[in-house]
This record gives structure tokens, sequence and C-alpha cells, in this order.
């Protein structure tokens, strides 16, 4: 087993401020095979990653406290092979560049269903895996 990796699942860290959200997308993808640790905002993530690295970061923008952007350049900084992906309503094309400068591999748009999550998931990492850099967006 490494950081990024326990039981061969791929790691995931979620990090959502809404509750209700964040339990249902973690079991959803608990479900699907990912080993999933939850973070609901910024101190609680970094703790986390810091802890065990993981392979992936899903992370909305806006939570209360430290912003999303922060967390994203946190995250590399700790462990800069976790891919970075985006959840977040914000669909401004400045959140969309910011996030891309500090990290993120990929920006999704709320809403987005659990398959569209999952596959730009898998997306994201076989595009790191291939050493691909150039940033997705949703």
């Amino acid at each position: 087993m490494t950081a990024e990796t326990s039981d061969d699942k791929l790691s995931i860290l979620l990090v959502e401020d809404d509750d209700v959200f964040r339990l249902v997308l973690a079991r959803s993808l608990r479900a699907r095979g990912y080993d999933v640790q939850v973070a609901a905002g910024y101190e609680e993530a970094v703790d986390v990653a810091v802890a065990r690295p993981p392979r992936l970061a899903l992370v909305d923008l806006r939570m209360p406290g430290r912003s999303g952007f922060d967390l994203i350049e946190a995250i590399k900084r700790i462990h800069s092979p976790t891919v970075v992906v985006v959840l977040s309503a914000d669909r401004s094309d400045a959140s969309r560049r910011e996030a891309r400068k500090r990290g993120a591999a990929v920006y999704l748009t709320k809403p987005a269903d659990i398959d569209d999550i999952v596959a730009t998931l898998n997306h994201a990492v076989e595009n790191s895996e291939k050493g691909q850099a150039r940033p997705r967006v949703e």
C-alpha cells in the first residue's frame, strides 16, 4: 500500500463544505471503488493531505475560511503529483483561469452527476499518467 492507494483503490480527498452533498458524493465515490477521505474546509483538508497524500483531490472553491484557490496551491505543495479537480458552481472564466493558474488540472461545474464526475476524475488521472500537463476545462 502506498500513500496514493489503499487496497488498490484510487485515493481521493473530497473537499466540500455542504455536509449533505459531501456525504452523498463520498458515498457514491466509495461505491464506485474510490478510497475517499473527506474534509469540510481548508484546514481539515490540509491535515488530511499531509497525513495521507491523495492521488486525486476534488475541491470546491467557495467555502468558509480560506478559499479553494488557496487549497489547490496547498495540496500541490504538500504532494505535487496529486491531481486536483475543481467542482464548483462558479462558472466564471476568471475563476477557471485562476484555478488553472494555481494548479488545478480540470474545472468541472455544478451541477454534475456522479457519472460525469467519475469520468472526469478518470480522465484527469489518465492524462497525468501520460504526462500531459495541459489543464482541461469542462
